[in-house]
């Protein structure tokens, strides 16, 4: 942490900010200012100030400072890393704040750990999330799997995404559950440490399933929960379909939204967890290999009675030239199916994102990106944004976000 400009919007929460710049340390060089936003910008322009951290204390303020945040962002370089604090628990203000690229928001009183966590990579470090508001009726559960046609299409990249893209853009708790319990890959992606994980339910069935086991399953990554598989290879144990099912309900207890990444298996319990999903993703690749057998498994989720329009094709890598390629029109004839969404070729993008163990939303807006983003709100019924909008990393603090 380079410099640290601390904003509060009154002198009453000043001998808390003197809190979070003592913790942040003098290497911080933590400075302190007390007004607006549009103040705090008018500061920066007058003094040259340059921070490379901002917290940004809004009061009791609501979405009516949101085009102060604006004007605040044209003073910073790119780099700039901003959370924000206040009293307000509402959820249009908090898409409000992401979509500007601020990167979280604490309910105050917020500890000066906690913010400072926020503001340090990596992202994964437990951080408490904004107070989630009552729902005015039943909230839909949503049970969202994802399974690739063929070994490497590349289900577990869009699962992580897609879970941190609804974790950042929606309101309602998420959950990433990491099924493929020998290869599994999430943990590393992300570089997500926990001892405990989908193991405890593999491996120990006879247990059962409640929310105290859940707690100790589940690993922070920001806003996303997750539920990692082993790091090591281990012998696939014996499943019940049962468990999977006892799984599944206990999490709906606590989250609105349940993303699964599926292994490239075939087993009862698979198959038990395709049936439970609200939304099926089958990702696959324009190549020979992959249309075959994606068209077996389609033959599979009709045999299962699962409804045509819960079944979501993507294709992957879309544009990638392959030695055996086919093209769309014959890969939905052969599995009788339509394609409804399509990921970019951006394989740059992917290994940057895994080289830095984050997602790839957290990078710079891509193509690759926007059709996570897309992806996301199909899957959840939410209306379709402009085409160059990538969720929580557009707007104009889009370019404060590099880490």
């Amino acid at each position: 942490m380079r410099s640290l400009f601390l904003v509060v919007s009154d002198a009453s929460r000043q001998g808390w900010a003197e809190d979070v710049a003592h913790t942040a340390g003098t290497a911080a060089n933590p400075q302190l200012f007390i007004g607006s936003p549009a103040q705090a910008a008018e500061h920066m322009a007058l003094t040259a100030l340059v921070p490379s951290h901002i917290v940004l204390d809004i009061g009791a303020r609501g979405q009516d400072v949101l085009p102060e945040i604006d004007t605040l962002a044209q003073q910073c370089e790119p780099g700039t890393r901003v959370i924000a604090v206040g009293d307000t628990n509402d959820v249009q203000l908090y898409r409000g704040l992401l979509a500007r690229g601020v990167i979280d928001y604490l309910p105050m009183p917020a500890a000066a750990t906690d913010v400072l966590q926020s503001l340090r990579n990596p992202p994964a470090a437990p951080a408490p999330a904004m107070p989630v508001p009552v729902a005015s009726g039943p909230s839909e559960k949503r049970v969202i799997t994802f399974l690739s046609a063929a070994s490497g299409d590349g289900a577990s990249t869009a699962a992580l995404n897609t879970a941190y893209a609804l974790s950042q853009l929606y309101n309602g708790n998420t959950v990433l559950v990491d099924m493929d319990y020998q290869y599994g890959m999430v943990a590393k992606h992300i570089a997500l440490q926990n001892q405990y994980g989908i193991k405890d339910l593999f491996d120990h069935p006879e247990r059962g399933i409640d929310a105290t086991l859940i707690r100790r399953m589940v690993a922070n990554y920001g806003k996303l929960h997750v539920i990692t598989a082993p790091g090591e290879l281990r012998y696939l144990p014996s499943v019940s379909a049962e468990s999977v099912s006892a799984l599944v309900a206990t999490l709906k207890q606590s989250y609105d939204n349940i993303v699964i990444d599926l292994p490239h298996v075939w087993l009862p319990w698979v198959a038990a967890a395709c049936q439970q999903s609200t939304q099926l993703v089958l990702v696959a690749q324009l190549w020979l290999k992959s249309v075959s057998h994606a068209a077996r498994m389609m033959k599979a989720f009709r045999e299962l009675n699962i409804p045509a329009e819960r079944i979501n094709t993507v294709i992957n890598r879309s544009g990638a030239k392959f030695k055996e390629a086919i093209d769309l029109k014959d890969f939905e004839r052969v599995c009788g199916s339509s394609v409804k969404y399509t990921l970019s070729n951006d394989i740059r993008t992917v290994v940057a994102a895994e080289a830095e163990a984050r997602t790839v939303m957290e990078l710079e807006p891509s193509q690759l990106s926007n059709d996570i983003t897309r992806l996301a709100r199909g899957l959840t019924g939410q209306p379709q944004d402009n085409p160059g909008d990538v969720g929580a990393r557009g707007g104009l603090f889009a370019r404060l976000t590099n880490r």
